[in-house]
């Protein structure tokens, strides 16, 4: 096994599309029939794709608070259940606030700031 990592850079849409089929192809060979060298392998090219994503398809700041909400919920890996009990609301109230049907009121405001870390400023301007 080599002692470098390997190191890929993807830079356009085609060294995309064919990384992926690389990393396919070897992915597709099984966990238990994949060398050292092709996980590493693996891993490099894993990252250079993602990098390349990242810029290639950027994921727009949330613009509204509801916007915010679902995106700590993503960031969190949490369902809606999981994050009205989080901030001790029911599911129905929670759906009620991301579809903007009802406005949180200043205390549910204060528990969404301290759970999911959502900064007073944005809270003041959207919310």
């Amino acid at each position: 096994m080599k002692d470098t990592k390997p190191a890929y850079t993807v830079t356009t849409e085609d060294e995309h599309s064919a990384m992926l089929e690389v990393v396919g192809a070897l992915m597709k060979k099984g966990e238990a029939n994949v060398t050292a060298d092709e996980k590493l392998h693996i891993r490099a090219m894993a990252e250079a794709l993602m990098a390349y994503e990242k810029v290639a398809y950027p994921i727009p700041e949330p613009s509204t608070f509801e916007e915010f909400l679902e995106r700590r919920m993503y960031d969190m890996r949490r369902e809606g259940k999981d994050l009205a009990q989080t901030l001790g609301i029911s599911q129905a109230e929670l759906e009620m606030i991301l579809w903007e049907d009802k406005k949180p009121n200043a205390a549910l405001l204060e528990v969404i700031k301290e759970k999911l870390d959502i900064p007073v400023e944005f809270i003041l301007h959207h919310a």
